[in-house]
């Protein structure tokens, strides 16, 4: 429990940094993808703007450790991890409250679910989203697709600059991600995001992904995948972990590690290096 408590108050102090120095670090970064299709397309020079250099460093730090970037410091993804903790309080407050008031039944109810079948196949979406971005942006007509941007209004509304006019179809979406963001752990990051997707096809030194001793797990436990926002299982190697470390949070034998067997015991310090070689990264930008 107690190493429950350490891992996520360090996660939760790292991701508040992020979102309030560089809440658009996600949304820049996609510009960068957009810029290079679109002077491609266009047959122009592709320089080295600032989105362009933020694109490839995160690209870079990706390859080293993983998808840090989506778990720890992406507004977005902190949006949706407190959007999705703050309506689980209030459910469980709630089914409290009316189970000890009598209400026979509510206890056992929680937030909707999607069928496994369904959510294993919702991810693909998010390359489907990627391919038509960038398709538009490569043919000059990622402009009409633009009013229905949500994160880049989204990220507006974190630089001071929000305003609604010209963008009532890209809040409705938003509205609606909101939504998912609270029924569904990491929705927009699972079924939605074009540079989660450009993250998740990014080959990955093999590092600083969580490891787990198979020997050495209670027979029929699960728990790390039961309760992984992307449902996923540690011996997949999946370009779709967010590195959330919430696998190692749930283990009863503490068995999953972020990194090399030898390194176990040491994921916090390694978090923190981690987040401060991608501040550090980001800081021109920021």
């Amino acid at each position: 429990m107690k190493r429950k408590k350490q891992n996520r108050i360090v996660r939760a102090v790292i991701q508040v940094i992020f979102f309030i120095t560089a809440p658009g670090l996600f949304s820049a970064a996609f510009s960068g993808a957009r810029y290079i299709l679109e002077q491609m397309g266009a047959g122009e020079l592709v320089e080295l703007s600032v989105f362009v250099k933020l694109m490839l460093a995160l690209l870079a730090y990706t390859i080293v450790f993983s998808r840090f970037f989506c778990g720890y410091a992406c507004a977005f993804g902190t949006l949706g991890d407190a959007l999705y903790g703050a309506v689980s309080f209030l459910r469980k407050q709630v089914r409290k409250k009316k189970a000890a008031a009598g209400s026979a039944g509510v206890a056992a109810r929680g937030l909707p679910k999607i069928p496994e079948r369904v959510s294993s196949k919702l991810p693909c979406i998010k390359y489907i989203l990627l391919a038509v971005i960038l398709g538009t942006c490569f043919f000059g007509y990622y402009s009409k697709l633009s009013p229905a941007d949500p994160w880049e209004l989204f990220a507006s509304f974190t630089a001071g600059s929000f305003s609604l006019k010209g963008s009532a179809l890209a809040a409705a979406v938003l509205g609606v991600i909101l939504v998912g963001m609270c029924c569904v752990p990491r929705f927009f990051c699972r079924f939605l995001c074009p540079m989660g997707a450009i993250f998740a096809l990014m080959p990955v030194i093999p590092v600083f992904v969580p490891v787990k001793d198979k020997e050495n797990c209670i027979k029929g436990c699960s728990l790390c995948r039961k309760n992984c926002p992307a449902a996923l299982s540690l011996e997949e190697g999946s370009g779709e972990c967010f590195q959330c470390g919430a696998c190692l949070d749930v283990c009863p034998k503490q068995n999953v590690a972020i990194g090399l067997k030898k390194l176990r015991g040491t994921e916090i310090p390694a978090v923190l290096l981690k987040a401060a070689l991608l501040f550090a990264i980001c800081w021109p930008w920021i």
